[in-house]
């Protein structure tokens, strides 16, 4: 049985009313006061016939709530589970799966599960709008889940870059493991077309140096490539039982994410917090 550390008790306590709830999502989407999405107003009428209440712009009537734009925009699931499945995301170092969410917030798997989902898809979002800077330095490796065996053919074999910033030091600034796609690859190495791919989709154009190599297992001068992939690997598997292909990208994003607000010395409750929330980060 999964028991609530101290912290998360005081988590639940501070934000135990929908009220409370709704209050700090007001905060975070409009700090200095309501302000129309639509014409830019600082007025509005509060309607209070729904569960969450709506903000009409009293100079464009434009609606709009303080869900509107973040995860939960669309969901029957209260406020309270929402934030608190953010702050577990943030707080489970192993990560947590979808059997152990609906247990410690009393929901369905399926329920628990579409949260997750929701929180890696803003996470993977969040990552594709921060390209990589300064000295890039990558190389290829293949993702299999422990059931995947040597002798399986593709998809349950995902093959991609991993690749980092690195500082001035050789020291990590921000990691990415992403997927290469199908139609960039052959059959042990990525193509060329792979590699420009990954460049104009995560790499900055004021980067100072690219160096990715795209044949297996060739870390060019920064062997914790080899050992973060690794550690990427273990922790999918050990703490997911393993993914497929459909939904590894948000996975791996998931945990790079962990890494790198280390790098950053962020502090990762609040970073996911904004991010799922739609907030500036």
């Amino acid at each position: 049985m999964i028991k609530l550390k101290v912290d998360e008790q005081a988590i639940i306590s501070h934000f135990n009313t929908e009220e409370a709830c709704e209050q700090f999502l007001f905060l975070i989407k409009w700090p200095e006061g309501f302000l129309c999405p639509r014409c830019g107003h600082n007025h509005s009428y509060t309607i209070k016939t729904r569960r969450i209440p709506l903000y009409q712009c009293r100079n464009c009537r434009y609606q709009t709530s303080v869900i509107t734009g973040t995860i939960m925009e669309g969901s029957r699931t209260s406020l309270r589970k929402w934030l608190h499945s953010i702050y577990l995301v943030s707080r489970m170092e192993r990560g947590i799966n979808a059997v152990q969410l609906s247990t410690l917030i009393q929901v369905t798997y399926k329920t628990a599960w579409s949260i997750l989902r929701k929180i890696r898809q803003a996470i993977t979002q969040a990552d594709d709008r921060q390209p990589l800077s300064g000295l890039i330095r990558g190389g290829f490796a293949v993702y299999r889940p422990p059931y995947c065996s040597i002798l399986d053919l593709p998809p349950q074999h995902s093959p991609l870059f991993a690749v980092a910033s690195l500082d001035s030091d050789d020291a990590v600034v921000q990691l990415k493991l992403k997927i290469i796609p199908s139609r960039h690859m052959n059959t042990a190495s990525a193509l060329p077309s792979g590699h420009r791919h990954f460049i104009e989709q995560h790499v900055s154009t004021e980067a100072d140096v690219i160096n990715i190599e795209t044949k297996p297992f060739r870390f060019p001068r920064i062997a914790l490539l080899r050992k973060y992939f690794r550690e990427a690997r273990s922790w999918i598997n050990k703490t997911f039982n393993g993914i497929g292909p459909k939904y590894l990208q948000n996975y791996l994003d998931e945990y790079c994410l962990r890494l790198n607000t280390k790098f950053q010395n962020r502090h990762l409750l609040h970073y996911l917090t904004r991010i799922c929330l739609g907030a500036p980060i």
